[in-house]
């Protein structure tokens, strides 16, 4: 073999060699969006190498609405509070409207679809949610639920699937919870938070203040 086909041969398979190298560097990257025996969101520890987290401006939520369940809603408007308030703190949201379960799950692969930050699902509706959570687990999105009150998802998905859930409160009477923006950025970012938490809506803090001007 001559000595110009010989420094080709070499520089044949070191390319070879550092192309694996890349490849087997790069795959903790491609499977590790999801942390193991967690949810997404929801794997801090005391252990926990902090980190920078996830610009509020550049935070995107997927919020999927409840299905109707009377003829009366109660909760008329609460959509729209939601995405109100997280526009008041510089995190940016969309509706995805639902009347079924099934509509509820599908607005889930939608969120993935889209590579939002967080899903947020107002009360979910009866069926089996493994495959939906499933999905946004494998895209490394966390999964909350937004409930009327103190109660966990019912049944409970398992920890592996959704971060936590979240439930509004009166601002007045609970001056200290977090900001409903805020404890969605805790959870993007990986921080540490409650299984349950109360939260506060910045349009009804809004819309009490502008009570008591009056």
């Amino acid at each position: 073999m001559s000595r110009a086909g010989h420094v080709s041969t070499v520089f044949r398979r070191l390319a070879g060699l550092l192309l694996a190298v890349a490849l087997l560097a790069g795959l903790p990257m491609l499977t590790g969006c999801a942390p193991k025996d967690r949810a997404v969101g929801d794997s801090w520890h005391a252990g926990t190498v902090p980190h920078d987290g996830v610009d509020r401006s550049d935070t995107l939520v997927a919020l999927i609405g409840c299905p109707p369940t009377g003829d009366k809603d109660s909760d008329a408007g609460l959509d729209g509070r939601i995405l109100a308030s997280l526009k008041a703190e510089r995190m940016k949201g969309y509706f995805s409207s639902a009347q079924s379960t099934g509509d509820q799950q599908d607005g889930v692969q939608d969120a993935v679809n889209r590579g939002v930050s967080l899903i947020l699902i107002r009360q979910p509706g009866a069926g089996d949610w493994t495959p939906a959570l499933k999905a946004a687990r494998k895209a490394g999105i966390p999964v909350i639920e937004f409930a009327q009150s103190a109660k966990a998802w019912n049944p409970d998905p398992g920890r592996l699937y959704y971060a936590a859930t979240v439930h509004p409160v009166d601002p007045a009477g609970h001056p200290h919870a977090p900001l409903l923006a805020d404890a969605l950025q805790t959870i993007v970012d990986d921080g540490p938070h409650a299984r349950i938490m109360a939260v506060r809506l910045s349009a009804d803090r809004e819309g009490a203040e502008d009570e008591h001007r009056q």
